[in-house]
């Protein structure tokens, strides 16, 4: 009797104590913006946007790119004779396709006029147009670009222009706010970027399978719900801080306009060094294996004795490759490079293609549920016959390459001699009605002397009338001007 006493004496001793605290306990404090005034909290962020446009818009301009216009394709040899000829006669009498013009953006890097773009909206131009924020337009030319990264460095002769600052992709977390400028469907050709409100919706996207004939790739991309639309491509993503996150590159569409789903190339340490070394006018390289890959899925892994979402399968060995040499086979599932865990395929493509050429990395791949190591030698990766075609605008029908040490040879020239390669020549075009003919050698233009590319171009900008090349071996050339002509 005691002991149940006790026991009942205690439960509601515990029972009271209970109940004070609760009712002790105080209400939770109402959240910070319900104590606000709404007003004032959509003001503040109003003048946040309003200032991250202001320190960017300044520096985002607008591009206008003028293609040139179809070459008129090549006659197959193995038809019959007088069948070629009949086509011939065809193609010679059919005009061509006419000039096709683009628009797209771009933000200033340096102050000296060097602008980040997309590849994409700059490739095959004939002719480039920059139109600043103050609409000043400038003749610009391609001082490099790689279609893989999808980006692209464009230049103009100005000075004291301002200059976009540029961020850090990997610190950016999903949900912050984000502001998309740009010239959508030319709606910054005024000079006014136009600007587009949302969050990031997503962070290390990868796409697959859009310009892939160009071995383009879409990986790590930033992805937003702010509204981009055609002409915004190669236009900046901004912090609310005013800083350049992200180049935006792709939408997804059903009807040519967005449909509220945009991915911009992200800028990071990785991308730095590519704009950097385009801004020098360097080519890109990327470290290659060999292999073709896919994600783990469920199916897959239970196959292979794999966790589904853990490393990159497999699919096909190409043939002469580092990694056939390294042994590996369809089916293995990559687990890590050098210790670092591979998330899926798109983490892997990272690693790899950012690993220096010549460089060794280690990898730990599964076989038949068991473990294994492999070093592999990453080699250069080759590119696409497209990927290869020369991003150097046109200039009066011609377009010049490097005279790099194999042209030389070629030419049965001297080490030391330097000039630029002319790669290709237009039917009719003035260079052609000149006599210059594809694989001759330019070393002078006027009275500079050219040693590259990059002279070349800045040789021939804004030459007017008449202009005499000097030909290695043949002499001078003098090449008129025509209505079409493009610095």
């Amino acid at each position: 009797m005691r002991r149940t006493a006790g026991v009942a004496s205690a439960a509601a001793a515990i029972a009271l104590v209970a109940s004070v605290a609760l009712a002790a306990e105080p209400d939770p404090p109402a959240p910070l913006v319900a104590r606000l005034d709404p007003l004032a909290v959509a003001r503040s962020v109003e003048a946040a946007v309003q200032s991250a446009v202001d320190r960017v818009a300044p520096a985002v301009v607008c591009i206008v790119v003028t293609r040139e216009p179809g070459a008129r394709p090549a006659v197959s040899e193995t038809l019959p004779e007088h069948l070629q000829d009949l086509l011939e006669q065809y193609l010679r009498e059919t005009p061509l396709p006419p000039s096709d013009m683009s628009n797209g953006a771009g933000v200033v890097i340096s102050g000296d006029g060097h602008i980040l773009t997309a590849d994409h909206v700059v490739r095959d131009a004939a002719k480039i147009e920059v139109i600043l924020s103050t609409r000043k337009r400038y003749p610009g030319r391609i001082v490099g670009a790689d279609p893989r990264s999808d980006l692209a460095v464009v230049a103009i002769t100005a000075e004291g222009l301002p200059v976009a600052q540029l961020g850090d992709a990997s610190k950016v977390k999903r949900g912050q706010f984000v502001v998309a400028l740009g010239s959508p469907f030319g709606f910054g050709r005024d000079g006014q970027a136009s600007l587009s409100f949302g969050i990031v919706s997503g962070t290390g996207r990868a796409i697959s399978g859009i310009g892939s004939r160009l071995d383009r790739y879409y990986g790590d991309l930033v992805q937003t719900d702010a509204p981009i639309n055609p002409g915004n491509s190669g236009g900046p993503l901004v912090t609310l801080e005013g800083r350049v996150i992200g180049i935006s590159a792709v939408i997804s569409s059903h009807d040519g306009a967005g449909d509220g789903v945009g991915f911009a190339v992200p800028i990071n340490g990785r991308t730095r060094s590519i704009i950097e070394r385009l801004r020098k006018g360097e080519a890109i390289e990327y470290g290659f294996l060999g292999v073709q890959i896919a994600e783990v899925t469920g199916s897959l892994a239970s196959v292979l004795g794999a966790e589904p979402g853990e490393g990159a399968v497999v699919t096909m060995v190409l043939p002469d490759t580092p990694a056939e040499t390294a042994g590996l086979e369809d089916g293995d599932v990559v687990l890590s490079v050098d210790g670092r865990p591979v998330r899926g395929p798109d983490d892997l493509v990272q690693t790899v293609q950012a690993t220096p050429v010549g460089g060794k990395v280690a990898l730990e791949f599964l076989r038949g549920g068991e473990r294994r190591t492999a070093t592999v030698e990453v080699t250069r990766r080759p590119e696409p016959a497209l990927a290869r075609h020369d991003q150097r605008p046109w200039w009066r029908g011609m377009r010049v390459v490097p005279l790099t040490e194999e042209l030389r040879a070629q030419g049965g020239l001297a080490p030391a001699k330097q000039g630029v390669f002319v790669s290709e020549v237009r039917d009719a075009s003035p260079a052609a009605q000149a006599g210059v003919l594809p694989g001759i050698i330019v070393d002078q233009v006027g009275t500079k002397p050219v040693a590259s590319v990059r002279e070349f171009l800045e040789a021939t900008e804004g030459v007017e009338g008449p202009c005499f090349v000097h030909v290695v071996g043949v002499g001078v050339k003098v090449i008129e001007p025509s209505a079409s002509d493009s610095q």
